[in-house]
């Protein structure tokens, strides 16, 4: 085993480079008033914390919060269907299907933001074709069924993944003592699938959460995640009108990152294998 660990060198090194020293870097940043662009002296300071109580922070928090739970929500009662009829099917069939769900993810994320900023328009494709005109851009509903787009095969990939694995003789015997189609899922699948569906939450709940492109083409500008805050404070160091810096756009992502971590122990405390995650 020992002579195998050089072999891992790179991703440390790789971890190391892009990971953990930014990691480091943003912890000095949220925590002291050094100037990005200017790496001169600089004093800690626990000021960066005011960033937290403003309206517009609170505000941004509070939306994101919102329209990411309602996201996850939503991918989970189309995704949990979804998973499970696909482990009925063949698997030649099955194979289509996945990779269907799949090819999307390859394209470039602004991309399909874009192409959904155009179908939300009066003039798109789907009134050239079928007369169907929407203006939804600075709707909230239109971020959400973006979002829903977006990010729904993260909800039903982990899922999928544990309800193929599932033991089919558990089924048979749940179904052998009696019990009927609807009782062997809320009693036997559904329970065993927990692992899948605390991993697929988290892994929509999460980006939806820190969006910043999305709700900011989408919504017209009009709705405000605290993604987009902390975009605006790391796009230049320049102070804005709130007299908030980087440093303190730096704070918030600290405790973004402390949630991600705290997310992902919870992960792996359903999920010991680790078999939901991709």
């Amino acid at each position: 085993m020992k002579r195998l660990q050089r072999y891992s060198l790179p991703y440390i090194a790789w971890m190391t480079v892009f990971a953990l020293i930014p990691s480091l870097f943003l912890i000095l940043l949220a925590f002291s008033d050094l100037s990005l662009f200017d790496l001169g002296s600089f004093s800690l300071t626990l000021q960066n914390f005011s960033i937290i109580g403003l309206d517009t922070t609170l505000k941004a928090m509070q939306n994101s919060l919102e329209f990411a739970l309602i996201t996850a929500v939503i991918c989970f009662l189309i995704g949990y269907p979804v998973a499970l009829y696909l482990t009925t099917l063949k698997e030649k069939t099955r194979k289509i299907l996945i990779a269907l769900l799949i090819v999307p993810l390859w394209s470039n994320m602004l991309l399909r933001i874009n192409a959904w900023e155009k179908i939300f328009t009066p003039s798109s494709i789907f009134t050239d074709i079928f007369g169907i005109s929407f203006n939804l851009l600075g709707e909230d509903i239109a971020i959400i069924i973006a979002m829903v787009a977006m990010y729904l095969p993260f909800m039903i990939f982990p899922i999928f993944s544990v309800l193929e694995k599932l033991d089919i003789k558990l089924i048979e015997a749940a179904k052998d003592l009696g019990a009927n189609d609807i009782q062997t899922f809320f009693r036997v699948i559904f329970p065993l699938s927990a692992g899948g569906i605390v991993s697929g939450t988290i892994m929509t709940f999460l980006p939806a959460m820190t969006a910043f492109a999305l709700p900011q083409r989408i919504s017209l500008g009009k709705t405000t995640f605290i993604g987009n805050i902390i975009e605006s404070k790391f796009r230049t160091e320049v102070m804005d009108f709130n007299g908030v810096s980087i440093n303190q756009g730096s704070m918030i992502s600290l405790f973004l990152m402390l949630f991600s971590v705290t997310a992902f122990i919870l992960i792996v405390r359903f999920d010991k294998e680790g078999e939901t995650l991709i």
